[in-house]
C-alpha cells in the first residue's frame, strides 16, 4: 500500500518575516532528576574536531556551531580527547609553544586537548539515580566544567552524554566553581611547583 493512501500533507505557509530563534532557558531546582539536563549524545549532534585542525580553526568551528567544547577525533576518526574554548585561549598554548619552540600559531588541537586517558566520566546508571545537585557538587568538588557520561553497552563503553557546568549554573542560578582545597599534599606540592 503506498504512503500517500495512508498520510496527508499538512498545509504550508510562507515566511514574510525572518523568524527569531528559540532562546532556551530552562530552570531547575537541585533535587529535579540529573537526566533534566544531560545532554544526550544520542539525541544531540556532537561536534567533532580533527587532531591536525588549528587553534583558530577549532574556535571558529565552536563558535559555529554554538558550543565551547569539542570533542578530538584523531587519524583513524576514533576519539582522542577534547578541548573547550578556555583550553585555547587560555595559558596552555601559550606553554606549550615556549615548550616545543615553536610559533603559536603552529599549534595544532592536538597540542592542547585533554586526552581520553585524563577524562573524568561517570557511568549512566548513576546518573539514572541522581539529582541535579548531586551533578554539581561532583562537578564543583572535581574542577570539571564538563561531566562526561559513558554507557557500558555488551561490553563496550560508549560516550552517550555529558553535563555542563554552565549548563547548570543558568538553569539552577548558581555559581560552579572548582573547590580549591587540596586533597593530598602532592596536589599542593604540584599546585607550588607551578
Amino acid at each position: 500500500m503506498p504512503l500517500t493512501n495512508r498520510f496527508k500533507p499538512l498545509p504550508l505557509s510562507s515566511m514574510t518575516t525572518a523568524p527569531q530563534l528559540p532562546k532556551v532557558q530552562r530552570l531547575a531546582l537541585p533535587h529535579d532528576p540529573a537526566l533534566s539536563l544531560l545532554t544526550d549524545l544520542h539525541h544531540s549532534a556532537c561536534v567533532v574536531a580533527s587532531h591536525r585542525d588549528g587553534l583558530d580553526q577549532t574556535l571558529h568551528l565552536m563558535l559555529r556551531a554554538g558550543v565551547r567544547m569539542v570533542f578530538v577525533a584523531g587519524a583513524d576518526g576514533e576519539l582522542v580527547g577534547m578541548v573547550t574554548a578556555e583550553d585555547i585561549q587560555g595559558e596552555r598554548p601559550v606553554q606549550r609553544a615556549s615548550a616545543q619552540l615553536i610559533p603559536h600559531h603552529e599549534l595544532t588541537v592536538f597540542d592542547v586537548m585533554i586526552p581520553v586517558g585524563h577524562w573524568d566520566t561517570v557511568e549512566l546508571s548513576q546518573v539514572r539515580t541522581a539529582r541535579l545537585g548531586d551533578i554539581a557538587e561532583t562537578m564543583h568538588e572535581h574542577g570539571l566544567r564538563y561531566l562526561l557520561v559513558t554507557q557500558n553497552k555488551e561490553g563496550r563503553t560508549t560516550l552517550r552524554g555529558l553535563f555542563s557546568a554552565r549548563r547548570l549554573e543558568m538553569a539552577m542560578n548558581t555559581t560552579i566553581e572548582h573547590d580549591l582545597h587540596s586533597r593530598s599534599f602532592a596536589e599542593l606540592e604540584q599546585v607550588l611547583a607551578h
